[in-house]
């Protein structure tokens, strides 16, 4: 992999963008192992989650249990702990919520879901999954949030909905419509990973970039020569998701070979 485009946390990178989250990680490391008591995060995505294994291997008495609802979820709350301590499920702090809506005359989709948590003024670090079996939805959010929640959160999209809390037993089987497949890039810019991931022109793809419509990691970017790196999830408006599930190396004919996971829209 040439230098410029290498991307590895083991040799110390981080994106600098990356710094207040590997800071906020390590000052509950460095609780964890001083005060010998189990340190809970806020929702990880995958990327954060590579950023804090790689950051714990540091540590040879700490270790991190994740939970997000489920046994696949995507995003998780993490407990640092040390090494002999086994958490329960309570102690991750997670409720489960399944939304209640008109069915006959509503079709909910994630993004309105989404839409709705973030601007009733929850964080997005504050909840985790938001999962269909292609009728039924649910969520995950903090546990100290259920008050706030149940009273904010009355409409999504033009629908008023009902909040019902639920157990973990009483969870949905999720459908899931990505897809797993190899791509091979050029570069592992962010425009030339879309355009090949959805058969796009690198300049509109570049376009979606530079016009906001493109997040990394769920952050905006308007960067379109960013490289990805491992764990990367590119969300495209109006296309779908991409998360980078491994770089495998280079083809014969010197491109980037990529595992990834697609989601059309």
């Amino acid at each position: 992999m040439a230098d410029k485009e290498k991307i590895s946390l083991n040799s110390g990178f981080f994106r600098p963008e990356e710094k207040p989250f590997v800071d906020r990680i390590g000052d509950l490391l460095l609780k964890s192992q001083t005060m010998y008591t189990p340190q809970l995060t806020d929702f990880l995505n995958k990327r954060e989650q590579l950023i804090l294994n790689n950051l714990i291997n540091k540590y040879d008495d700490l270790f991190v249990h994740y939970f997000g609802g489920y046994e696949d979820a995507e995003r998780v709350r993490g407990i640092i702990a040390p090494d002999y301590f086994v958490p329960k499920e309570s102690d991750f702090k997670v409720s489960m919520y399944e939304i209640r809506y008109p069915e006959k005359f509503a079709n909910l989709h994630h993004g309105q879901i989404l839409g709705s948590l973030t601007g009733s003024g929850v964080d997005r670090d504050h909840f985790g999954d938001i999962i269909t079996d292609g009728e039924r939805w649910q969520f995950f959010v903090f546990d100290q949030m259920d008050d706030y929640i149940e009273e904010q959160v009355t409409k999504i999209g033009p629908y008023k909905i009902h909040l019902i809390q639920k157990d973990f037993t009483d969870l949905l089987l999720p459908r899931d419509d990505s897809v797993d497949e190899d791509i091979r890039v050029q570069s592992l810019r962010i425009d030339t990973v879309i355009a090949t991931a959805y058969d796009l022109s690198r300049q509109v793809a570049k376009s979606l970039v530079e016009h906001g419509k493109v997040q990394l990691n769920w952050a905006n970017t308007r960067n379109a020569s960013e490289f990805i790196t491992m764990s990367d999830t590119l969300s495209v408006r109006g296309y779908g998701r991409i998360r980078i599930n491994d770089i495998m190396g280079k083809s014969r004919n010197n491109k980037y070979i990529l595992f990834v996971n697609v989601i059309n829209k």
